[in-house]
């Protein structure tokens, strides 16, 4: 219905002003300005054709003005992205899956019973990329990121807590096609011998219906530094889409993440010996590691110039 609206909106335009969409484009305007009413995709669509064109930038300016909308989520906390967040190194088997993911985003599930695409399990070693991930795949994707932090919703009535953790769920299911990104989700979720209020059981109770059952655009990617302290029903097929496990990064991986933060940082580049011999030296650091290691250098840029750093 949605799609029919947009075509309905801008193809009376085609001869008068520049249009770049095609169908694909046309699908993913009609994904993100889904949950609005029409007069609200209409006059969002009038805004982006005020201007004289509609290109395919402006498939990311729909979803800042459907963000607008939702400003006000309950229980939910609104990330901001910038273009840095436009780039990751490594984790190359997690961006081809990825890559796979968006296209569902698009398609029409429904004739094939199918449920659109749930999400991601990030485990693995702390500072290697879980939680960069989140805001890699919300900018990739050209859709609003939101943080579900437990802490937040934890209440000290009885009932209170599960109130809350269902109100975000809802927001989350309105303001979709979304990313919904839980970080450190073994912290809220973990199995607490002394908790005699059962709280934390029903929580996990909670999430795991929705997880199941939801069947709004809600993309959600949880990360965990320690998968053991996970109920085992979160683990099985048919909670999350896939599990990645994100290990120390290796050689080739760490010439990319300290060749993006060369250039992110612009700092002058090295030799290839140089290079290559850094690339030795960091064995066993992790991507937060190297990243920290460049910043000291590019620190000592802004304080002397570039001419201060060499190979040495």
């Amino acid at each position: 219905e949605m799609l029919e609206i947009v075509k309905d909106c801008v193809m009376p335009y085609k001869g008068s002003i520049q249009i770049e969409w095609e169908e694909n484009d046309y699908k993913m305007a009609a994904t993100i300005l889904a949950n609005m009413t029409k007069i609200e995709a209409e006059n969002v669509l009038a805004t982006q054709m005020a201007k004289g064109a509609l290109t395919k930038e402006d498939i990311r300016e729909l979803s800042q003005a459907k963000d607008k909308l939702f400003s006000d989520i309950s229980g939910l906390e609104k990330v901001k992205l910038d273009s840095c967040t436009l780039s990751v190194a490594g984790l190359g088997g997690l961006q081809q899956w990825l890559d796979n993911q968006k296209h569902l985003l698009t398609a029409d599930l429904k004739a094939r019973k199918l449920r659109p695409p749930r999400g991601v399990l990030l485990v693995g070693v702390p500072g290697c990329g879980k939680s960069l991930s989140a805001k890699f795949i919300a900018a990739s994707w050209n859709l609003p990121l939101y943080r579900l932090d437990f802490a937040s919703i934890q209440g000290m009535y009885v009932g209170q807590s599960e109130n809350r953790l269902k109100e975000a769920f809802a927001s989350a299911d309105n303001a979709a096609p979304c990313i919904l990104w839980i970080d450190e989700i073994e912290k809220g979720l973990a199995a607490n011998a002394n908790d005699s209020s059962g709280v934390t059981t029903r929580m996990i109770g909670q999430f795991l219906f929705w997880l199941q059952e939801s069947l709004a655009k809600v993309f959600v990617v949880a990360t965990a530094n320690d998968v053991t302290k996970l109920p085992s029903e979160l683990l099985r097929k048919g909670r999350f889409d896939e599990l990645f496990f994100v290990d120390l990064p290796g050689e080739q991986e760490r010439k990319d993440i300290i060749n993006l933060y060369i250039k992110r940082n612009l700092l002058p580049q090295p030799s290839a010996e140089t290079f290559e011999n850094i690339a030795a030296l960091s064995e066993g650091f992790a991507g937060s590691d190297l990243e920290g290691a460049v910043r000291d250098i590019a620190i000592q840029a802004v304080i002397h110039g570039n001419e201060s750093i060499d190979d040495t």
